[in-house]
């Protein structure tokens, strides 16, 4: 477990097949309090992904007080430079107080660059974040390619 340096009641940790149920709850909690569009997914569906994303990524998961407060989740393909940060998503009630962005320099300091992500354009508190880690946004999309239909950027973090 990693301690988290300026939230001494948050650490780092990772995944165990105990915690699909909670990450399915907090994902969808997460994608609700964005306020971008109707969910389309009911809390079971997203425990079902949450189990499925496990099988084929490293996620980290945040604590604070014993609950889960947020969770990263990275994947490189075999003999691909390029790490992909697939989800990173705090719980609306943990927001705002630096749990993402030490979920993601936790990433960047054991994946490190090259890495890139996608985030929906409208996402601007999500995009800030991530530009001030130095990602660079390289690509854009009329979200025709993603469920929720919204557009959305490729963001890269060169080496």
């Amino acid at each position: 477990m990693t301690k988290v340096e300026g939230r001494a009641d948050c650490t780092l940790r990772p995944f165990t097949n105990a915690d699909i149920g909670a990450l399915g709850k907090l994902f969808g909690a997460a994608r609700a309090s964005m306020q971008l569009f109707d969910e389309p997914y009911t809390t079971d569906e997203h425990t079902a992904y949450i189990a499925g994303l496990s099988i084929g990524c490293a996620i980290t998961v945040a604590e604070v007080e014993d609950s889960l407060a947020g969770f990263l989740s990275f994947t490189r393909k075999p003999g691909e430079a390029v790490g992909e940060i697939s989800h990173l998503f705090v719980h609306p009630d943990h927001q705002g107080q630096g749990v993402g962005a030490k979920l993601l320099d936790d990433a960047i300091t054991r994946h490190g660059p090259p890495l890139h992500l996608w985030v929906f354009e409208a996402n601007t508190r999500a995009r800030a974040l991530y530009e001030s880690r130095g990602f660079v946004m390289t690509d854009r999309t009329d979200g025709s390619g993603n469920d929720e239909k919204l557009p959305d950027m490729r963001y890269d973090l060169p080496d």
